[in-house]
């Protein structure tokens, strides 16, 4: 499989302009993008994204204008939808720790996090497993948002056709009600120390890199995000739906075919299809919340689940190919491309 990287429109974090910033330290005024500082304003780390494009602030895109939003895991809305989407999810993650995008990052002392460390020094990202499962579908407490309004927008004109599995352009608005959701001077959402605000984009896949991703953590939150954006209703017209559609190929340019989409359509059909639970994940998930291993499984057996040792594997060929990937795209991406900075004190 050849995965190709984008082309990076981002500038390029070694051609230095600093400047004053309110608040009170140097920054490089080339690069644009959110800051999370460290308690004691030590240390910032930044995801930078395109500068040109006159695209300010956060953005995300509805399809349909909900009052409240919503995270995919508050949308399960009963215990055992919650159960099998959260094995869905960490089936996902353990198929991502055996693969060379963690095991490589994670033992490269330039890459991994270090927790002994400030926020943000001594490694070029850290990993946030959250995001990367969102990212490829499965349910977090993380609100999906992105820095360019053009891709937001695609959220909007569009919607997923579960039979053919593929995203296709609103034709019939007395269905839909395409809304765009802007933050541009949204108090807390641009505070630099607040940590609903996760960076997602870089994470060593490149989905996250193709949406430039950001999203809020809305698990144990008190802030009423929905007052942090600007609603738009957008034009309900096929003609938009169609062009923001073409611009992003249907969303190839946003959904590149990667392992990582590979394995989480094998993990969904084992699930959807085969009714498979993974007994290991499902003695995991009895464990971390606190539940009775046989009446879950009594309750998912009521539903047409078995308890297997099914799993996803990783071919040795497999694990070449990512290696293979990494060195020669993703490692000088990110060391040309992605940084996470200490603060310049004045």
């Amino acid at each position: 499989m050849s995965i190709q990287i984008p082309k990076c429109p981002f500038p390029n974090p070694y051609n230095h302009n600093i400047g004053w910033t309110p608040f009170t330290f140097h920054i490089d005024l080339d690069i644009v993008g959110h800051m999370i500082l460290d308690e004691s304003g030590t240390f910032f780390k930044i995801m930078l994204y395109e500068t040109l494009s006159g695209d300010m602030g956060y953005y995300r895109g509805q399809n349909q204008n909900y009052p409240k939003f919503k995270t995919s895991w508050q949308k399960q809305d009963s215990p055992l939808k919650k159960c099998i989407a959260w094995i869905a999810k960490e089936e996902f993650l353990d198929w991502f720790q055996r693969t060379p995008y963690f095991t490589y990052f994670a033992n490269q002392i330039e890459f991994s996090y270090n927790k002994n460390l400030p926020e943000g020094q001594g490694a070029k990202f850290a990993f946030d497993f959250e995001a990367i499962a969102q990212h490829y579908g499965f349910a977090t407490n993380y609100l999906d948002i992105t820095t360019k309004r053009d891709i937001a927008e695609f959220f909007a004109y569009t919607y997923w056709d579960k039979e053919n599995r593929m995203y296709k352009p609103i034709e019939d608005f007395t269905k839909f009600h395409p809304v765009l959701f802007s933050s541009l001077g949204g108090e807390n959402i641009m505070n630099p120390y607040n940590k609903d605000i996760r960076i997602v984009g870089f994470q060593p896949l490149v989905r996250p890199i193709c949406q430039f991703a950001m999203a809020i953590n809305l698990e144990n939150t008190n802030i009423d995000y929905n007052k942090e954006f600007f609603k738009i209703d957008l034009p309900q017209e096929k003609k938009r739906a169609f062009e923001i559609y073409d611009k992003y190929e249907g969303g190839k340019q946003l959904f590149p075919d990667d392992y990582a989409t590979q394995a989480a359509d094998m993990i969904n059909d084992k699930l959807e299809y085969g009714r498979n639970i993974n007994h290991d994940i499902f003695l995991k998930y009895c464990k971390t919340f606190n539940q009775n291993p046989r009446d879950i499984a009594n309750r998912l057996m009521s539903k047409g689940y078995i308890i297997t040792n099914i799993g996803i594997q990783i071919k040795d060929e497999t694990i070449q190919s990512m290696q293979k990937h990494i060195e020669e795209k993703l490692v000088p991406w990110i060391n040309e491309f992605v940084r996470y900075t200490p603060v310049y004190k004045g």
